[in-house]
């Protein structure tokens, strides 16, 4: 147990870069499989590990300026040094979390060797992370059909499918005219898919689905 305020605070510090690389990983990724505290803390462990030990000539460098040579306790220490470094040490792991976060939804291979190949816990979560744009035909468990455009409506409206440990609830910014019995899509002229009237969204709760077709493009 941490027993003093100086044992706390680098241990706060050592568990830092971590915690930043995570939160900023997990707002692109969504967390998955960290929905416990254990889970994150072993995350925060292993990413403060990596990150101190590509710093670690640095952090010693910095030691010797700071603590061996007394600077940071009798204040000759470069203010805008520290302020840079304190900076830093939260924006560099931020950076790093996102920008790997980044590389793993567009499928670039650097990002897949450091993350994994699929790190969402459901096929739900992987289709839906890694799909753009989508007609959508969904059978209910009533027997109805219902379509819907997966991607952006004209007037600024996002589709959206819910994450682990949420139930598959979705969102489709965009509903397509179906037959309701045989569940074949109503094209036009043109052979494009029908709006809904006033091109008005779907909303589909999980419980309620039998069936899903999905074509991505």
């Amino acid at each position: 147990m941490i027993s003093t305020f100086q044992g706390l605070l680098v241990a706060v510090l050592a568990l830092l870069p971590g915690a930043a690389y995570t939160f900023a990983l997990e707002r692109v990724t969504n967390g998955y499989g960290a929905a416990s505290f254990s889970d994150r803390l072993v995350r925060f462990l292993a990413a403060s590990a990596a990150i101190h030990a590509l710093l670690a000539g640095g952090e010693y460098q910095l030691y010797r300026y700071l603590i061996a040579e007394h600077r940071l306790g009798n204040g000759t220490a470069n203010v805008w040094l520290l302020q840079g470094l304190s900076i830093g040490y939260v924006l560099l792991p931020t950076a790093v979390g996102s920008t790997i976060g980044w590389g793993h939804k567009h499928h670039k291979k650097w990002a897949v060797l450091l993350v994994g190949a699929a790190p969402e816990p459901r096929a739900w979560d992987y289709m839906w992370r890694h799909t753009q744009r989508a007609i959508v035909r969904i059978k209910l468990k009533s027997g109805t059909w219902l379509a819907g455009y997966y991607g952006w409506s004209l007037d600024g409206r996002r589709s959206y499918a819910s994450a682990h440990p949420e139930e598959g609830d979705l969102y489709l910014a965009v509903g397509l005219t179906i037959d309701a019995d045989s569940g074949e899509l109503v094209l036009d002229e043109k052979n494009q898919t029908v709006p809904l009237p006033d091109a008005r969204g779907l909303l589909v709760r999980w419980p309620e689905i039998e069936y899903i077709d999905i074509k991505a493009f």
